[in-house]
């Protein structure tokens, strides 16, 4: 073997030799300065730590405000008093003062004498009375100052001497005109005095005026009372009949049941006749014994109600059932509630 082969050899060995050893001895170096790059170069990705910092991912906490501290309120600096000195009384400035506001009264009576003074008194709604009498009865003079003519006192003095008159509405018109609205009575009842003479009263038992008895029968006609010395447009009263000593059920009749008693129960009757407003269809309202009230419903129903209790609830029965009957049917209607209560009994007349 030459000499050059000899040193290729020992170089070679040398070289397994040395890689043995590298491998049989590991690097004692810690963790961090294996894995440090070599300058120049960037380093390897590892992993990171967590971060404190929060991602874009993930949503800020907001904190919760701090209350505010009320500000203190700064005080306005009490401004200064200036007293300043009482004025002297002076008559002079009263006394003109007085006559400026005296003179003012003068001027406005003045002028609401001179240009407000009535004209024309103009009348609605009449029927049995001309527009002439209503004027006359009013008291309304033509020149009267317009605005200060007493109005309480016409509608009192209308409804005293026009007995037909309800209701009295007056009202003015710039520069010259009243107006006087009446509102009339859209019916009347018929009622014998003692003397057996016929009169016309209202509901509210105010007496309209004296009639004969053929007009009367053109009217309900109130049955079982009269009344006593009535007085065109004042409220009616009850005539006791006199009592005969020789009829005992007259005396009786009379203390138990007082003639006064029994007109208030005909006109709580005929009051509620308006309410259901069959005030013309009803031609007699006989109330002489209160235990046993009868009415004629036209010609065609003999209507008996009983005694004067639930006498508005009897009324409305009895419009009820005669809106369920026809036109020319005929009968008695038992309203008294005695056989049955709350029924009303329908018994035909025989032909």
């Amino acid at each position: 073997m030459d000499t050059k082969e000899k040193k290729r050899s020992a170089a070679a060995t040398t070289r397994s030799k040395a890689g043995t050893a590298v491998r049989k001895k590991p690097s004692a170096a810690p963790q961090k300065k294996r894995s440090a790059a070599p300058a120049g170069r960037k380093p390897a990705p590892t992993a990171a730590a967590p971060s404190r910092k929060r991602t874009a991912a993930q949503p800020k906490r907001r904190a919760a405000p701090k209350p505010k501290q009320a500000q203190p309120v700064k005080r306005r600096p009490t401004p200064d008093v200036v007293y300043t000195p009482a004025k002297p009384f002076s008559r002079s400035r009263l006394i003109l003062q007085l006559i400026t506001v005296l003179a003012v009264v003068l001027a406005l009576t003045f002028g609401l004498s001179i240009f407000f003074k009535v004209e024309k008194v103009v009348v609605y709604g009449t029927q049995k009375y001309d527009a002439w009498t209503v004027k006359e009865a009013s008291g309304i003079q033509e020149g009267e100052n317009l605005l200060s003519f007493g109005k309480i006192q016409a509608v009192g003095k209308i409804q005293a001497a026009l007995p037909y008159v309800k209701n009295v509405r007056i009202g003015i018109k710039l520069p010259d005109t009243v107006n006087i609205v009446i509102e009339e009575l859209d019916v009347a009842y018929a009622a014998q005095d003692g003397a057996n003479r016929w009169w016309l009263i209202t509901a509210d038992g105010k007496v309209v005026d004296q009639v004969d008895a053929l007009t009367a029968d053109g009217y309900t006609k109130i049955m079982g009372v009269h009344i006593a010395d009535p007085v065109v447009g004042e409220q009616v009263s009850a005539w006791e009949h006199p009592v005969d000593s020789t009829d005992p059920t007259a005396e009786t009749l009379v203390i138990t049941v007082p003639a006064q008693e029994r007109l208030n129960t005909a006109l709580s009757i005929l009051q509620y006749l308006e309410d259901n407003s069959i005030m013309g269809l009803v031609d007699t309202v006989d109330v002489e014994d209160l235990a046993d009230i009868e009415l004629w419903y036209g010609q065609q129903y003999q209507v008996r109600l009983g005694d004067n209790s639930q006498l508005s609830y009897k009324i409305r029965c009895m419009c009820e059932a005669v809106a369920q009957l026809k036109d020319y049917d005929t009968g008695l209607l038992d309203i008294s509630f005695m056989l049955i209560q709350d029924q009303v009994i329908y018994e035909p007349f025989l032909e």
